[in-house]
């Protein structure tokens, strides 16, 4: 089901059209710019004003999915906005001191980023491309071979052993596919490390995974030392493998059975394809969505970039490797002399390498591969720092506007990709621009109120008018802001640093398959109290100033808007700073299906409620006329609940509880033998239809004042708890 971006479908290259798509495109938008820099009374400004804000409601209203209307719309939002900024340019930059200036610079940068933003995002998002399917080669020769490759670094050996047989039973002709752990915890360095523990360790972990490799039937690689991170470990096991291409997984990203048939059909239609990217689909809530509980009825955080964005670039030729769940060419990488590692985001320099020398890429958006988020908030940091470093890596070291070889479209693509993150510099400035002229005096913005509500106003009803249109369905407002707030206090240094050295960032691994014992408070929280009560002492400041500068009180209300409201997302970041406790290593997946179960030979209709690697949870109806007790084996066949081949499993009843519908039971799988480990395996994971199903029913744009309000109802009273926490330490 399409939802808010439209698509077009076609069976040809997509990027066959982004020419015609870039110059018109380019034409538009220049008309659209002359148009808006047309001087005009304060009259015609302020019935502009009126027609356009009605018109957005009219819009929301009548929600073009496609077609001309939704091509007005978003031209009428980039016309808004580019009179805005022109009005912000030529109007109400301040010049009565060194320091106004250089604060009116600073919010105006910030703002500047924004429309630059809303350019890229019309450009790139209001007619995203939907690639029409390619299966894989029905005769076994006809299908090229592929090595399926796992990176590995610290991972849990159970994390490990599901990924790995997962992968051996993908669909794929016998004799074509081959499976390699690439185990960068047990190199030789590692295991002649001076310090004995560590070198013990790592031998331990060289042992335990080849006899677990031997058993599954997978390969084991190691190398000589950890060189270049993840990037230098692929590239030491190319040396050692000979597929055609390449499949490569994280450790925590579990595939489906189909994920070869659907991609590597591509490559046999286009010998110059060098990348098939699938998303990233996360079976567990990162911890905004755990510790606000919005993980089953709101899309995840990356969904805005898989389901949209990455369609958009495909168009132009321009998506990117992602590093995990894609599949590359061999012949093209090694021309390249392998993954890249210039940067520490190897993934997306590696396809930008790849796109300068004028081979393709192609984007299948179905969910085939469910992985893990980051458990805490400590790790959901340190991803994001990697990513965010890496991206202004490639701006700074590889930079696409200046690249040899990209067309315009594909400059524009990954431009995108890299400046979106500079977005925590851009939010600080935000934040602590109004604080300058709250608590200071020092003037960063000239103009009254109603000059703020002829421009500003439907700039601002613009743009989160084009944020509903074209990505609504995948990211809500209140989140998307939320989700910034919580990044830049510590991404902002990060990109401090990179700026100043280019090449100091290292690769830190993302911690995945951490348990959480109990609720606690996030070390790095400590910035936000800070942050938090320097936005309070400006708001206290700023009523002041409302109430003792009269004449001022037009930009006093404005600055007085935006401090408030960053105070609200603020207040509201600390609920995503408490951490709540977390006992499974291996999530549990919410599902409904009927099924049998089968109790010394008699069988009885049960309810399956949820499943896991480790066991899943099912009602029995009272009418049944049987009662469970606590340690009682029951017999269900595997593909009764849900997997696609025959296979007779055991569960142990672990808890039994009585409730209206009847006798829910925790019930655990008793693995006896390989089969059945695999088919509980397959069980789980084997079926993208799964994932697709669960990512899709969250996608949907109805009720949605109604869905923020409750974030932010979520959001403070979780921030509630934080603080009454952070008060019963304190006592004691």
């Amino acid at each position: 089901m399409e939802h808010a971006a439209t698509s077009s479908e076609s069976k040809g290259p997509a990027s066959r059209f982004a020419p015609l798509r870039t110059v018109s495109a380019v034409l538009v938008l220049s008309c659209v710019a002359v148009l808006a820099g047309a001087p005009t009374p304060d009259q015609v400004q302020i019935l502009l004003a009126v027609l356009t804000v009605s018109t957005f409601f009219l819009m929301g209203w009548l929600r073009p999915s496609g077609g001309p209307f939704r091509s007005f719309v978003s031209l009428l939002i980039v016309f808004t906005s580019t009179r805005y900024m022109i009005w912000r340019v030529t109007e109400t930059m301040p010049s009565d001191s060194p320091l106004s200036i250089v604060g009116g610079v600073f919010l105006l940068g910030a703002e500047s980023y924004g429309y630059v933003l809303l350019l890229l995002s019309t450009f790139l998002s209001v007619d995203v491309y939907k690639r029409a399917p390619r299966p894989a080669p029905l005769a076994p020769a006809a299908c090229p071979t592929v090595d399926i490759l796992i990176p590995s670094y610290n991972e849990p050996d159970e994390l490990l052993e599901v990924t790995l047989t997962a992968a051996l039973n993908v669909n794929y002709p016998d004799g074509r596919s081959n499976v390699y752990l690439l185990d960068d915890g047990g190199t030789v360095a590692k295991r002649n490390n001076a310090d004995p523990v560590k070198a013990a360790e790592a031998q331990d972990r060289f042992e335990r995974l080849q006899e677990m490799c031997a058993r599954l039937g997978a390969h084991y690689l190691t190398r000589e030392k950890n060189d270049h991170a993840k990037a230098g470990n692929i590239n030491a096991a190319l040396t050692s493998t000979s597929g055609e291409l390449i499949l490569i997984l994280d450790a925590d990203h579990v595939p489906s059975n189909d994920i070869l048939t659907r991609t590597v059909g591509y490559f046999v239609e286009d010998p110059k394809l060098f990348l098939v990217q699938t998303p990233h689909f996360f079976l567990n809530p990162d911890p905004l969505e755990r510790n606000l509980g919005t993980f089953k009825n709101m899309p995840s955080e990356n969904e805005m970039f898989y389901s949209v964005i990455q369609r958009g670039l495909d168009g132009l030729n321009a998506s990117f490797f992602c590093g995990s769940a894609a599949v590359l060419r061999r012949e093209l990488i090694m021309e390249i002399g392998g993954i890249q590692g210039d940067t520490i985001t190897e993934d997306a320099e590696t396809a930008l390498e790849l796109h300068s020398r004028g081979y393709r890429s192609a984007y299948v958006d179905r969910p085939m591969v469910a992985g893990l988020s980051p458990e805490t908030f400590s790790g959901f940091i340190v991803q994001r720092m990697r990513w965010t470093q890496g991206m202004v890596q490639i701006f700074l070291l590889k930079n696409p506007l200046l690249k040899k070889g990209l067309t315009f479209a594909q400059r524009v693509g990954y431009f995108n990709s890299c400046f979106y993150w500079f977005f925590p510099l851009a939010r600080m400035a935000f934040i602590l621009g109004p604080l300058l002229y709250l608590l200071f005096g020092i003037q960063v913005y000239v103009g009254t109120l109603s000059d703020f509500l002829m421009y500003g106003l439907p700039h601002i009803v613009g743009a989160l008018m084009l944020s509903s249109m074209l990505y609504g369905h995948t990211r809500w407002a209140f989140a998307s802001e939320l989700y910034e707030v919580i990044q830049s206090i510590h991404c902002s240094g990060a990109i401090l640093t990179v700026l100043r050295n280019p090449r100091s960032p290292s690769f830190a691994v993302t911690p995945k398959g951490e348990n959480l014992d109990e609720n606690f408070v996030s070390p790095l929280a400590r910035p936000f109290y800070i942050l938090i009560l320097i936005v309070c002492i400006g708001e206290v400041a700023g009523i002041a100033r409302w109430f003792l500068d009269p004449v001022g009180a037009g930009v006093i209300s404005v600055l007085l808007f935006w401090n408030t409201f960053h105070l609200l997302l603020l207040v509201s970041a600390l609920g995503v700073l408490y951490e709540r406790s977390q006992q499974r290593v291996f999530p549990r997946f919410q599902t409904s299906r009927d099924i049998t179960l089968n109790h010394l030979g008699t069988p009885m209709p049960g309810h399956m409620t949820d499943v896991s690697i480790t066991g899943m949870g099912a009602t029995v109806p009272t009418s049944s006329g049987r009662r469970f007790e606590v340690g009682d084996v029951v017999q269900a066949d595997a593909r009764d609940l849900g997997a696609a081949a025959a296979s007779s499993l055991d569960l142990k009843v672990l808890s039994a509880q009585d409730t209206p519908e009847g006798q829910k039971l925790g019930l655990s799988f008793l693995i006896e033998t390989q089969d059945q480990w695999t088919a509980v395996v397959a069980l789980m994971y084997a079926r993208s239809e799964n994932w697709k199903t669960f990512r899709d029913d969250r996608a949907t744009s109805e009720n949605m004042m109604s869905k923020i309000g409750g974030l932010v109802r979520s959001s403070l009273s979780h921030a509630m708890t934080h603080i009454q926490a952070v008060s019963r330490e304190a006592r004691t």
